[in-house]
């Protein structure tokens, strides 16, 4: 019986982790919604319930208390749509498969920025050529998570993301003016696996099933750099 490829081993690992991951992130965006979304549009059905018990009553609505009503559901819900805008722009656009990875690393900044008010300054080198859709989505949701991170948790006011190819590979570079952090060990017998760095560990985990490398340097006070880079081909 012949011995299975060396890397056939690591390969079952990785996906093994990346299974683990998906699910957190699943749990993840499911609680979101049901903080979010879920309890506005719960709020506003209680008014308009209320409102409904207080007709058949047959009570008079005075025009201020009906003014009132109408602000706060509308309030309601333009909140639950810009939380559900957020949510969807968190997938990748539905044209995915056919835009070059330039347009949709461009569009997923200009997304950034309106919805954070973080300003993201991109830099190109030789524009990267058409790649394979595994290398793209990895690279997408790298850049996303990164960009996210430096906003939530770094408090970052301006992020800096370079893409190019280099070669066989495509190289993006995505670095932050945030606080800053210790790092923890993403590779070895003591990499991470802990729950608060699912971001990390996606990241991680998504360019190795690519064939790709990761680099993440960090200190408290002197922000944040990503270096990821893949194979034009996965």
């Amino acid at each position: 019986m012949e011995n299975p490829p060396l890397g056939a081993s690591s390969d079952k690992i990785t996906a093994r982790r990346m299974l683990a991951v998906n699910e957190e992130e699943l749990q993840r965006i499911i609680l979101d919604i049901h903080d979010g979304p879920v309890q506005n549009l719960f709020a506003a059905l209680a008014q308009v319930n209320l409102a409904q018990k207080r007709r058949r009553r047959g009570e008079t609505v005075a025009a201020a208390d009906y003014d009132r009503l109408l602000a706060r559901l509308s309030t309601l819900l333009e909140a639950t749509l810009d939380e559900i805008r957020n949510f969807l722009g968190t997938f990748r656009p539905p044209d995915f498969a056919q835009r070059r990875l330039s347009e949709i690393i461009e569009g997923l900044l200009m997304h950034h920025e309106m919805a954070t008010g973080c300003q993201v300054t991109l830099a190109m080198g030789k524009r990267p050529c058409s790649t394979s859709l595994p290398v793209k989505i990895a690279l997408y949701r790298i850049c996303q998570e990164a960009l996210s991170n430096a906003h939530r948790h770094a408090q970052a006011s301006h992020q800096w993301v370079r893409l190019t190819e280099e070669g066989a590979h495509i190289v993006m570079e995505i670095r932050d003016d945030g606080r800053g952090f210790e790092p923890p060990p993403l590779t070895g017998p003591e990499a991470t696996e802990r729950e608060e760095h699912i971001g990390l560990r996606g990241m991680r985990e998504r360019i190795a099933l690519v064939g790709g490398q990761f680099e993440l340097h960090s200190a408290p006070g002197a922000g944040t750099r990503i270096i990821v880079k893949a194979p034009v081909d996965e």
